[in-house]
């Protein structure tokens, strides 16, 4: 249960890359290879975004509505789980947990904040807050190329099929990892390290079971292995432009905490 804050930091991230896109104007980079003989990161970024849709599809929305079920089946528990995301950077996560409370975490585009019935509230600072704000890019794949550094390392294995990975790097030199199908192009896997409240997290998410939902694929399967506990997603049902401002209102428990700043 210590890591279910974590978790709903990390699922923004995960959900929201696949409502992102790259400019399909110019060159097409699609075939673009290394001098590593891999297919660069730029060559990935662009068949991710035509496999999801491509960008006129994805750039028709401004805002996503998730609506699925939270499962930690370790602890046989499970819960209605919402994510309001909004153009450009808003998010709210909501997981409700029954007799547990509910979780919730997000960023209106000037402040980052988490609710937790077993860890507390609080307002985010640091590493928690600078992800979360990478995290709420609603058109986060656009940025991925400006990363301080991105390379293809290898054609690996990820769900038994062949992926690339590609390492980026931020400003502060954090790394991530991501997994795009060789068959698919599809975002299958991510690995980074999710900072949070509680600490610093290793953290593996794979996305399966992609959907088309209007001509937009997105993963309705999303699995987390935060630091060897297990939580998962399963989406019902994702709907465009249905999101209000109302949404990103940061929680009664957030306002008393900033009243004593």
């Amino acid at each position: 249960m210590k890591s279910l804050t974590r978790f709903s930091l990390l699922i923004a991230c995960l959900l929201v890359l696949a409502a992102c896109t790259q400019t399909s104007s110019g060159p097409d980079y699609r075939n673009e290879v290394g001098a590593n003989g891999l297919l660069t990161p730029r060559a990935l970024f662009t068949r991710y975004v035509e496999a999801i849709g491509g960008e006129d599809v994805i750039r028709s929305h401004s805002s996503t509505t998730l609506h699925g079920r939270f499962i930690l089946s370790a602890f046989g528990i499970e819960g209605d789980a919402t994510i309001y995301s909004a153009a450009p950077n808003h998010l709210s996560q909501i997981i409700e947990l029954g007799g547990f409370g509910t979780v919730q975490t997000g960023y209106n585009g000037e402040i980052g904040w988490s609710v937790d019935p077993l860890q507390g509230n609080s307002i985010l600072e640091g590493d928690a807050l600078t992800d979360l704000v990478q995290q709420s890019d609603y058109y986060l794949p656009l940025n991925l190329g400006e990363s301080e550094g991105q390379e293809t390392q290898e054609l690996t294995q990820s769900g038994g099929s062949d992926a690339y990975k590609v390492m980026l790097t931020d400003s502060r030199g954090k790394e991530t990892f991501l997994y795009f199908s060789a068959q698919s192009g599809l975002l299958v896997r991510s690995d980074t390290i999710t900072s949070s409240p509680a600490g610093e997290v290793p953290t593996t998410t794979l996305l399966s079971e992609y959907r088309d939902f209007g001509g937009y694929m997105q993963p309705t399967l999303i699995v987390i292995d935060a630091a060897g506990q297990e939580f998962s997603i399963e989406v019902d049902e994702i709907t465009f432009d249905d999101v209000s401002d109302t949404q990103f209102t940061p929680p009664a428990a957030i306002q008393s905490l900033l009243q004593r700043r």
